[in-house]
């Protein structure tokens, strides 16, 4: 049983099921079954028929929908039974005024006083003890987890810090795409103008990922230009609306960016909701190496990628070089170069990027924060504090699920 959770609705649901009136079963429609005939026993536990019809009836009147509500009720009585047990043998118990201050945390979830919740139970045919008895397992199974995980969960600083990256990009239209930058310098241009060619014929998915593995700047080439998902918003604008348009297979380009001709290839869409490009910044570093793609900066840029593990780090590869040559930049998305947006869109938290050329140095980026910017974001502190709390949940889930898998459960 997950103890007060997000399936309890709200005060008007509540009460919108008690004025249909649906689906309420009451002690004599149990009798009329059997009421106290045993519907399962969990080791040495039996759930009643009467259990069953009590459960069915609190979670009708929470709203729960499931196909089949018996098979429902019957599961999460079992998972009560087996978290009873493990309290049991852990000496584990609660007082009656901790199951008062129980029903009235129940209740203030729901917008009522603990008198209204019991009210309405008792017009939906749920009997108060059987209630209580919920609200008892709940505050057991909370008492397990606060003893038994905290030592086990250390919520670092990277989490935190990944857990406002996820914030930034979760909830929003997804693109799986491919890419060939070819270089944009005079000399090479007979040449890049026969590969364009090649990419204006390529039919396929695989046609254009092997122009892109014979022929890319980028870092993706040996992948054949095949990039993992990308939210869309993380893209610059001239980049994301061609590709929120285009039909998987379409090919977009060139577009010429710094130092860089650049074509896109959509192989994949994925939307859910978006999130405004105004609300996402960005912090990242450029280091601007002099001589462009020349061999000592691509093996300046693998050591960078091989020893380099944050943006603090970056440093020690500026020190032989003009003061300017390193910088940090705080921006939203929408404010960001596009040519820097291209870059970043692809890169993690502290990953390089290093493809295309300004003037006569050749750009490494390093992407140091993503984050989501709104009203009244949690501070690290209080992230931490909801990130623990989720991963003592979900400890205690597994260690829930482990349990009903080692019972001995009978069916009657």
């Amino acid at each position: 049983m997950r103890f007060f959770t997000s399936s309890i609705v709200s005060r008007l649901g509540i009460v919108m099921m008690l004025c249909v009136g649906a689906g309420l079963y009451t002690a004599t429609a149990a009798q009329a079954q059997g009421m106290f005939a045993p519907a399962r026993k969990v080791n040495d536990r039996i759930i009643t028929n009467y259990d069953v019809s009590q459960r069915i009836a609190f979670l009708e009147l929470l709203n729960v929908g499931a196909a089949d509500m018996r098979q429902e009720a019957l599961s999460r009585l079992t998972e009560e039974a087996v978290q009873m047990d493990y309290a049991r043998r852990k000496g584990l118990r609660v007082t009656s005024d901790e199951v008062s201050e129980g029903v009235a945390e129940f209740a203030a979830r729901v917008e009522l006083t603990a008198e209204e919740v019991l009210n309405v139970l008792a017009q939906g045919g749920v009997d108060l003890d059987s209630f209580r008895q919920f609200v008892s397992v709940g505050l057991l199974w909370r008492k397990i987890a606060e003893r038994e995980f905290p030592g086990l969960v250390a919520v670092s600083d990277s989490d935190v810090a990944r857990a406002r990256d996820v914030a930034a990009i979760r909830g929003t239209t997804r693109v799986l795409i491919s890419e060939i930058f070819l270089p944009s310098d005079p000399e090479f241009a007979d040449a890049v103008g026969q590969i364009m060619d090649m990419i204006a014929a390529a039919r396929s998915a695989e046609e254009f990922s092997a122009i892109a593995r014979e022929f890319s700047l980028a870092g993706s080439r040996d992948q054949g230009g095949r990039l993992d998902w990308l939210p869309l918003e993380n893209l610059p604008g001239n980049i994301a609306g061609p590709i929120s348009a285009a039909s998987p297979g379409e090919i977009i380009g060139p577009l010429e960016l710094s130092g860089a001709f650049a074509y896109f290839q959509l192989r994949s869409r994925d939307s859910t909701r978006n999130i405004p490009a105004d609300q996402i910044e960005l912090t990242y570093k450029r280091l601007l190496l002099p001589g462009g793609r020349s061999e000592a900066n691509l093996e300046r840029v693998a050591r960078i990628r091989a020893e380099v593990r944050s943006c603090a780090e970056l440093g020690g590869f500026a020190r032989d070089l003009s003061d300017d040559a390193l910088s940090e930049r705080t921006e939203l998305q929408r404010n960001i170069p596009q040519s820097d947006a291209v870059e970043l869109a692809r890169l993690d938290r502290n990953e390089v990027s290093a493809n295309t050329v300004e003037g006569n140095n050749l750009v490494v980026l390093m992407l140091c924060a993503r984050e989501l910017q709104f009203d009244d974001r949690p501070g690290t502190n209080q992230l931490r504090d909801i990130l623990f709390d989720q991963w003592i949940g979900r400890m205690a889930d597994v260690k829930l699920q482990e349990l009903v898998a080692d019972a001995e459960i009978r069916d009657y």
